[in-house]
Parts: structure tokens; sequence; C-alpha cells
């Protein structure tokens, strides 16, 4: 088998290793991903509109939909739900990326 890149595994559906970044001490991932970043920003904030910067990738898609919750509700139950679902919807990402990554050295 030939050895690969991390072009390879982002092709298997792992996160681009590019759209990590180390702002001001933080990490963060593409648009959304970080602590108190939204919209490519720190204390950024998105509308839910197309004017909305958008996301680089699926893991992206899943912190901007955390972060659009997280922004237009106050209601704990909602809150804690939008963070369960993130965790579990990343997780579910980077299993299905393993999984198929896997599967090919398997049958390779």
């Amino acid at each position: 088998m030939e050895p690969f890149d991390l072009n390879t595994l982002v092709e298997y559906g792992f996160p681009n290793p590019d759209y990590f970044n180390f702002d001001d001490g933080s990490l963060t991932y593409g648009n959304y991903g970080g602590k108190n970043y939204s919209a490519g920003e720190f204390g950024g904030t998105i509308t839910g509109t197309p004017e909305d910067p958008p996301p680089v990738d699926a893991y992206d898609q899943e912190f901007y939909e955390h972060d659009l919750v997280a922004q237009t509700s106050s209601d704990p139950e909602v809150l804690l739900q939008s963070h369960v679902d993130v965790v579990q919807d990343v997780a579910r990402l980077l299993a299905n990326a393993f999984s198929a990554l896997v599967a090919d050295l398997a049958f390779a």
C-alpha cells in the first residue's frame, strides 16, 4: 500500500488541518469552531442568512449550527441540547471517516 498524506485523510472525511488556527492563544476551526469564535472572528455573530460566511466543511457546518442556536436562544435546555448535538455530530463525522479509512486499509 502506498503511504498517504494529510490530503488523503481529508478525502476520507477527517478535518482539514488547513482550517485549524491558533489565534490569540485559542484554537479555532474554519469560520465557526472555537470558544467565542463565530463568523470568522472572536465575538462574531451570525444571522442565519446568506450573508454569514459559509462553513468550510461538514465539521464547520456543525459548529455553525451550534453557534446559531447559542446566539438565538436563552433556553437552558435548548442550549444544552445544542452542546450535546455538536459533540455527537462531530464524533459521528470522525467515526465515519475512520470507518472509511479502516475499510479501505482492510481490503487493500
